[in-house]
């Protein structure tokens, strides 16, 4: 074994063999190390399972004896040749980092884990695999990085300037995540993140400064006349420390084994999807596009890439910005523009911006990854143009006539909300929009404010010095240039006033020791008023905007979609309300803007933005702010895999003065086929897919006409957070609870998240008029009900919602101290900016007390799922659930026929292309089915009472079926239609349904 580790080191990995030492004495353990290279340990076993507890028992001393040896710390590596376990001290105490089971299939997959480990190769590929093997989430770099990162944070947390940068980063995120998202793992991952993406910066450029304080800063790069790249930022604290700036070097030493010039894609996207939360990015609708799809959407949309500015307002890790530089480069060499100008003619082209601070750190960096073929030959100093800003301007204030930028300074310890929306509270730093619109003004605006400080100028002297700059400025430029202005206007002047007042501000913060980060944050955040100046900066936007439903907004950001969407004539009301998406609006704002006249915009979307009602607005290309005419579209159907979680789209329009629905008439692609991975090249993907370029219309969903049938069914009660009303009854004692007010508890699943999972459950004696049956859409197979639930549903027989105190106040002491409880919970968790009642959470839209009195007879089917599912439901006393729908008829015989008509496989062919689908294919039906023309029943005639009886016989089959005790509803339901198939009355259905909708 010992000399398979010898052959695999020196032929696989390149490792010296004169640098290996095997069979080491440790005489003060007595015993011998099996192999010893670099700063790893190796214990070859024949047996790692058997001999496990010998590795664990010699392991910590041999990493003991040489950590004290050398000063440095190692890692440990057990292996029988099959299985690998990877080892390191903590504290004294063994912690295994990683272990791996060899497949023989898949040799590179192992060799790259195993040189995760040990770092012995010199020059690695910078592909995907590689990348995230050796620096993503999982790798034994960044878990070793993370515990001395947390180690060094709790060493200078305290400090006022580090306190600070850790608050002001939880309130980008906030602002982000429209929640708090303050806690020290995720501030740790992001240090790490950014240090990584930093010391890619570096190694892209060849820079032989190796200081971590100088990388971090930006200052090696300033040395190189490169702006923007790296900057100082919430994360430098990582040096404040001897142990820190170590840390980072072993850091910047690993990253520059990769061959960084080979970069062919947006590698840094892999590293930005391991480390960053996929809860958080599904909370920001971040949906990462493969290289392949990026590459053909620039392509299309940017037809003069030497002539054209493209904008990504959202550019998350910057594949778009990636693509469009290398576009422009690959132009620029059929030109033949000089190779000293390309990275300079690059950046005044290209540029981006994001929401999320640790995203543009990233694109940054990938940026400089794209230039990377030109840099070596650039004159002069270049600027990186990817800005942090909120591109949708949510929190942009106007007052009088001015627009302001302003940025809140929180107190020390105290909540921080960098942005304020509402201009009103606590301590602010405000900067005009005079300057924010003019890159250069701003810059000089915020660099005498640090001089100024620094030098103790006076209010005045500062005001002197900003109104020189801006006489200079315009002086510079001619006056039929169209970026002339009145130098010292009324606005101006008004805006060199504010500023005045913001200077002594931050003068003052610079005295208490926190002016460290401010003109980092605000020169940022200013720089969409600048890119939507003079009617836009962009000729092309391109990109993958948020995709996120109005009910999964914060609060906070609901009330601010709400409020602009219906301003822009975008928003879709009533029973749609929760499934705007803030796809549209941004669409919409960005093109106003952003965008050009008769510029161009191509953005990747839901497929439903093409066919469902939500989007029904949007695809009008009418908004009170712009018009657009829609060109071009590509869908990339559920076939496409693996590519987003729903089927998704690309949506190509014109901003021009007349606005131009989708309709019949425009160009259209459609991508269907497997590809091997995600992130495949182009070529790949092109071997991969079929494209058809004449695939006609996608199918609409319609929202209105169809059946009538389609008013009379209702979606049932939100009951959420369950275990505020879902329970359990338990006995208490030989006597019990009695029946008329039984004891119960929360019913607790495994599917809770937080912040409920860790709350405490309720229990106590409820009266068993308020304990109802719930069906939920795992209560229901075809044709029967299968398994209801029981909850506390605080609602009279008269469909009156009882809060705590309105039970107490009709004497139902029960309900009244459950509802305590429970509204207790609620207020505690329910999250800020929500103002619901428990009451009125449980009764949403009405949802519930509608259903009261419940009727003796209902229909009911499921909303989602891979096939339909319907059952009548007899008992007045069960309550449905929001995954139903239901109708209430008192003809038997009408409910019996459309029963079989919401079980039926024809009905569910017809309506699957109207479906919203998932990565798993059509998903959900709502009232998709009533789009079809489904007749209302008639006891007159024939076909509609032949189907009533055959859904008699089918219910009779379905109820005799003996059911397993522990049978999931899955397998349950696979049960009953296998039976209704065997019998035959499945075929006979569908071929009644097939008369009754005129279908062949």
């Amino acid at each position: 074994m010992k000399a398979d580790f010898r052959a695999l080191l020196t032929a696989e990995f390149g490792a010296d063999i004169h640098a290996m030492d095997f069979e080491r004495r440790v005489p003060e353990v007595r015993g011998r190390i099996d192999a010893l290279i670099g700063r790893t340990v190796f214990e070859a076993k024949s047996n790692l399972d058997r001999e496990w507890p010998d590795v664990v028992r010699r392991m910590p001393d041999y990493l003991t004896d040489r950590e004290r040896e050398e000063g440095e710390r190692f890692v440990g590596v057990a292996s029988d040749g099959l299985k690998w376990a990877v080892f390191e001290l903590r504290e004294g105490v063994l912690e295994t980092l990683k272990e791996t089971t060899l497949d023989p299939d898949k040799g590179e997959q192992f060799l790259a884990w195993l040189d995760g480990a040990l770092a012995l190769r010199s020059s690695l590929p910078p592909e995907a695999l590689t990348i995230r093997i050796e620096l993503g989430g999982d790798s034994i770099a960044f878990k070793r990085a993370s515990e001395e990162l947390l180690a060094q944070w709790n060493a200078v947390k305290e400090r006022p300037d580090a306190a600070l940068k850790k608050q002001l980063w939880a309130s980008m995120l906030k602002l982000v995540y429209g929640r708090e998202a303050d806690n020290d793992p995720l501030w740790i991952q992001h240090t790490d993140l950014v240090i990584v993406a930093k010391a890619i910066a570096l190694a892209v450029l060849d820079l032989s400064d190796d200081d971590p304080g100088r990388m971090l800063s930006g200052e090696a790069f300033h040395r190189a006349n490169i702006r923007g790249a790296v900057e100082s930022d919430f994360f430098d604290w990582a040096v404040a420390t001897p142990e820190g700036e170590q840390l980072v070097r072993r850091i910047m030493a690993h990253v520059r084994r990769f061959r960084l010039r080979e970069v062919q894609t947006d590698v840094l996207k892999i590293l930005y999807e391991s480390l960053i939360d996929r809860d958080e990015r599904h909370g920001l609708g971040e949906y990462y596009t493969p290289d392949w799809l990026a590459t053909k959407v620039v392509q299309n949309a940017v037809d003069r890439p030497h002539e054209q500015r493209v904008l990504d307002p959202a550019c998350g890790s910057g594949t778009f910005l990636f693509h469009a530089i290398r576009n422009f480069l690959a132009e620029a060499e059929d030109i033949e523009y000089p190779e000293e100008n390309r990275a300079t003619e690059a950046t005044r082209l290209v540029a981006g911006m994001d929401i999320h601070p640790v995203a543009v750190i990233i694109a940054r960096v990938t940026y400089l990854l794209a230039l990377a073929p030109v840099l070596s030959a650039r004159k002069g100093e270049i600027t990186i143009p990817v800005y942090l800003g909120e591109a949708m301007q949510l929190s942009i204030t106007r007052m009088l006539t001015d627009k302001e930028l302003r940025v809140r300074v929180p107190p020390l310890g105290g909540e921080a909300d960098i942005i304020q929306a509402n201009g009103h509270g606590g301590e602010h730093l405000d900067f005009p929009e005079s300057f924010c619109r003019i890159p250069e003004l701003f810059d000089n605006a915020v660099f005498a404010m640090v001089t100024g400080s620094r030098e103790g100028w006076s209010r005045e002297q500062y005001e002197t010095t900003v109104r020189k700059a801006v006489i200079n400025y315009f002086a510079s430029i001619p006056r039929m240039d169209e970026r002339w202005e009145e130098p010292l206007s009324e606005e101006r002047l008004r805006g060199i006033t504010m500023l005045g007042k913001t200077f002594v501000k931050l003068d003052r913060l610079a005295k208490e020791g926190r002016d460290t980060i401010w003109t980092y944050v605000a020169r940022n955040l200013s720089r969409p008023l600048f890119l939507s100046a003079r009617n836009g900066w962009a000729n092309v936007i391109v990109g993958n905007p948020p995709w996120v439903a109005f009910r999964h907004m914060s609060a906070d950001l609901q009330t601010r979609f709400k409020e602009l969407a219906k301003a822009e004539r975008v928003y879709v009301g009533g029973k749609l309300t929760t499934q705007n998406d803030l796809s549209a609006l941004f669409t919409v704002r960005a093109a106003s803007l952003y965008l050009r006249p008769g510029g161009r915009l191509a953005f990747v979307l839901p497929l439903a933005a093409l066919t469902r009602g939500q989007f029904e607005k949007f695809r009008s290309g009418v908004f009170t702010s712009v018009r657009l005419r829609f060109d071009e579209t590509w869908t990339m159907d559920e076939t496409v895999q693996p590519l987003f979680p729903v089927p998704s789209c690309v949506v190509f329009t014109t901003k021009r003065r007349v606005g131009q629905q989708m309709h019949d008439t425009i160009r259209r692609r459609a991508y269907t086929g497997l590809l091997p991975y995600r992130d495949a090249p182009e070529d790949v993907a092109d071997a991969r897919l079929k494209v058809d370029n004449d695939p006609g219309d996608p199918a609409e969903a319609s929202f209105t006409g169809g059946s009538p049938y389609r008013e009379r069914f209702r979606q049932g009660a939100t009951l959420v957070p369950r275990y505020l009303c879902f329970v359990e009854r338990r006995e208490l004692g030989r006597l019990g609870s009695g029946a008329a007010r039984p004891f119960v508890v929360s019913r607790r699943t495994t599917l809770e998240k937080e912040p409920w999972k860790s709350q405490p459950s309720i229990e106590g004696n409820v009266e068993a008029e308020f304990l109802r049956p719930v069906l939920l859409g795992e209560s229901i197979l075809p044709y029967r009900v299968f398994r209801p639930f029981e909850a506390v549903i605080p609602v009279t027989e008269r469909g009156e919602v009882l809060s705590a105190t309105l039970a107490a106040n009709r004497g139902i002491p029960g309900l009244s101290s459950w509802m305590r409880q429970a509204e207790a919970a609620w207020e505690a968790n329910k999250g800020e900016g929500t103002s619901v009642k428990l009451a009125e959470q449980f009764d949403y839209y009405g949802k519930l007390s509608a259903q009261f009195p419940i009727a003796p007879a209902r229909l009911v089917y499921t909303a989602s799922g891979t096939l339909p599912c319907a059952c009548i439901v007899r008992d007045d006393r069960a309550v449905v659930e929001h995954a139903l729908y239901a109708m209430a008829s008192h003809s038997e015989d009408e409910l019996l026929y459309l029963v079989t008509l919401l079980n039926s496989e024809r009905v569910r062919a017809l309506i699957e292309s109207l479906q919203s689908k998932g990565q798993w294919g059509a998903r959900h039906f709502d009232k998709v089915m009533f789009t079809l023309p489904i007749p209302r029943f008639e006891a007159e005639n024939a076909l509609h009472r032949d189907l009533a009886q055959a859904a008699a016989r089918a219910e009779a089959i379905a109820g005799a079926l003996s059911l397993p005790e522990d049978v999931k509803f899955q397998r349950a339901r696979r049960i009953v239609r296998d039976a209704l198939k065997a019998d035959g009355i499945a075929d006979e259905i569908d071929a009644l349904v097939a008369r009754l909708l005129g279908i062949d």
